[in-house]
């Protein structure tokens, strides 16, 4: 099929349609074939300036425009064909990365007014306790201590967002730079169990690991792993029952280890799922701050396992308990 796609083809094309008429009128004798082949030829060159001039060059500067925004300079013979499909396609990624930035810009304004939330209470807790020990109120002995006390808890609870905060930042800059080592899961675990134990006793909470794997020896960040385990057994403690249970399971999985902490706690709703591991994201947003959240332990979660290239996995029951999941490789 004879595709008319630049001006050259495009100029021939009409003047074989010039031609044939001329040819025409000569064999009606209405001219000669000198005049006919002299039209031909001027029709070609008006033809062909006016479609180069007009259209052609145009056409060449978006063209120009599109190799310019995708970073390169090769520029090939233009056809029209191409310049469609490459016009449609880089179209298509503008769109794409348009919807992206408008995406970011949302999750930054809402990220931006999270934190502003998130440290505007503790704040004004302090300056209304501050406020109150200047008035008079660091004279008696009655409200001195206990309000220097809910101050010390507001600084604390400050501190610990501004760490997570700092944990996250790190996290998505160093990716790259894991301390990657073959370290025993069981010992990791039963340490996160004794850093918690206290905690834990508070809600009468018994903590348990059943390890279902031929080994205890796993391959990863032995560090950040273990800020894994501590988040999602401190979380399952806070919204945990009393008197309930948080379980590390360890499941045999060949060559990797399926690592599960599931406890018999509140349970998550369905709907909150799919935005559970999202910074300052909460289920239940009274409670966590009673008991000092910041809202931000399940990303540090999912930035560490994505670092192993690895995801976080949940599954939950409402007022059943939650049972949250991940895969780690063995060790040698």
């Amino acid at each position: 099929m004879f595709n008319i796609n630049n001006p050259l083809k495009l100029s021939i094309f009409v003047s074989l349609i010039i031609f044939t008429l001329s040819l025409i009128l000569v064999s009606l004798s209405v001219g000669t074939l000198l005049l006919s082949i002299l039209i031909t030829l001027f029709t070609f060159i008006v033809v062909f300036y006016v479609v180069k001039q007009f259209f052609y060059e145009k056409i060449r500067i978006i063209y120009k425009n599109i190799y310019k925004f995708k970073g390169t300079s090769n520029i090939k013979e233009l056809d029209i064909d191409t310049v469609e499909k490459e016009a449609e396609e880089w179209a298509e990624a503008k769109e794409e990365e348009l919807r992206q930035m408008k995406q970011d810009e949302n999750y930054r304004r809402e990220f931006i007014g999270n934190v502003s939330h998130e440290l505007k209470t503790p704040i004004f807790n302090i300056q209304g306790y501050v406020q109150t020990l200047l008035d008079g109120g660091l004279q008696d002995d009655t409200i001195n201590m206990k309000y220097l006390k809910r101050a010390n808890k507001s600084v604390e609870r400050m501190i610990n967002i501004v760490e997570d905060l700092e944990v996250i930042s790190r996290l998505e800059t160093e990716q790259s730079e894991l301390d990657i080592q073959t370290f025993d899961i069981d010992k990791l675990v039963e340490e996160v169990f004794d850093q918690l134990e206290m905690r834990a006793n508070e809600m009468n909470i018994s903590l348990q690991l059943n390890n279902h794997s031929n080994s205890s020896k796993t391959l990863g960040d032995k560090d950040k792993i273990q800020q894994v385990f501590i988040n999602l057994v401190s979380n399952s403690i806070k919204y945990g029952k009393k008197g309930g249970k948080t379980s590390v399971r360890l499941l045999d999985m060949d060559d990797n280890i399926l690592v599960e902490v599931a406890d018999n706690g509140i349970g998550i709703d369905q709907i909150s799922l799919n935005r559970l591991f999202e910074r300052f994201y909460r289920v239940d947003k009274n409670r966590s701050r009673e008991i000092g959240g910041t809202g931000l332990g399940l990303a540090i979660v999912k930035h560490i396992l994505e670092g192993h290239n690895q995801t976080i996995n949940v599954r939950s029951t409402k007022g059943v308990g939650s049972t949250f999941s991940f895969i780690l490789e063995k060790g040698k």
